[in-house]
């Protein structure tokens, strides 16, 4: 009786420890939990290997070539020179290098500029000053109230006359000339403009008024401004006036005949190099050259130029083709439609950009 007893005890004991391991192993293990994973991480139980390997691949992976949106603003004008406004996003093609590009930005017309006007009021303009105040008079009066304007005079060193401000201010307040000083630092005026005006967003356009000849620049030439300039969004305008017919009379001023020769030779080198300079800065930008042998009769170049500025269009792309190396891209635009032309900076300079975390 007894043994059956105790075997009746030992086999219940058997099936309640054989219940509890069954029980155990059906239940999470409530010390050893899962691991968390944090945002940005992975989990592997090849611990350190797979964190080295990642850590490795991060580091790779952080050197690479930012997109940068290319801006290229411009203008359409039928054969007749009339400017065309009201074109969409879908009537232009734009094309990189030969391939065509996706337009991922697009302005319209009608929406305030800032605009530079640079004056050139050097030794050489010295018998146009009255015409050159009345020229930048009629430039202001053709802007509009809700346009932006910054005004610079360069002769041996440059003049901030007003900077960046709202057209109604600055008629109010008025442009003061100073007196000319001897020499004419005209490459670094214009690399000091470019530079005020990459700061500034928005659409925005140069109109340079000049002989052409530099004389003094110190820290740009007539290279370096072309180049710096290939890399901007900014439309140049460059009105050139004669100031050759004056030249004997400011030479009768100098009493050595070698330093009047040496002087002379120096200065025709200058007028040789002007108009291709200017129409160069013209070209690479979109812009528009004009020749004006008489100031005073400047009001017709000013009228196109504020004319071309209200009616301007602004493109901008991702370039399909990315590339490490620097160098300079072709750039055409087109639009659909026939018989309409369309001015617009023919190519860029590319900078490699690093991206930083």
């Amino acid at each position: 009786m007894m043994m059956r007893r105790t075997t009746a005890s030992l086999v219940i004991a058997l099936l309640v420890f054989f219940g509890a391991q069954s029980l155990n192993a059906q239940s999470p293990d409530p010390v050893r939990k899962p691991p968390v994973l944090r945002s940005g991480s992975t989990y592997s139980q090849a611990g350190d290997q797979s964190n080295s390997s990642n850590r490795q691949t991060d580091r790779t992976s952080s050197t690479r070539v930012s997109p940068t949106l290319v801006t290229i603003p411009a203008v359409v004008l039928d054969r007749n020179g009339r400017y065309i406004a009201n074109l969409r996003k879908e009537d232009f093609h734009l094309y990189e290098d030969g391939v065509e590009q996706n337009l991922a930005y697009f302005a319209s017309v009608e929406k305030p500029f800032t605009v530079a006007l640079m004056l050139d009021v050097s030794g050489s303009t010295q018998y146009e000053m009255a015409q050159i105040r009345g020229a930048a008079d009629t430039f202001l009066s053709r802007l509009r109230l809700n346009d932006r304007m910054m005004a610079i005079t360069f002769d041996g060193k440059i003049n901030l006359l007003t900077d960046v401000s709202d057209v109604r201010s600055i008629r109010q307040s008025k442009l003061h000339i100073p007196a000319a000083t001897d020499g004419t630092v005209l490459y670094d005026a214009v690399e000091f403009t470019l530079k005020r005006m990459a700061q500034i967003p928005g659409r925005k356009a140069i109109v340079l008024m000049t002989d052409g000849v530099d004389q003094s620049s110190l820290s740009a030439s007539l290279k370096s401004t072309l180049d710096e300039i290939a890399e901007q969004d900014i439309m140049v305008y460059t009105v050139q006036y004669n100031t050759l017919p004056q030249l004997p009379q400011r030479l009768s001023a100098i009493k050595s005949e070698k330093a009047r020769r040496k002087v002379q030779e120096r200065l025709m080198k200058g007028y040789a190099l002007s108009e291709p300079y200017l129409r160069a800065l013209s070209d690479k930008t979109g812009g528009r050259f004009f020749k004006a042998d008489d100031l005073r009769d400047v009001g017709p170049a000013f009228e196109s130029i504020t004319a071309e500025l209200g009616v301007q269009y602004s493109l901008g792309y991702y370039p399909k083709e990315k590339s490490n190396d620097s160098g300079e891209r072709g750039i055409k635009v087109r639009v659909r439609y026939p018989n309409l032309v369309v001015r617009a900076r023919d190519s860029y300079t590319t900078t490699p950009t690093i991206a930083r975390q």
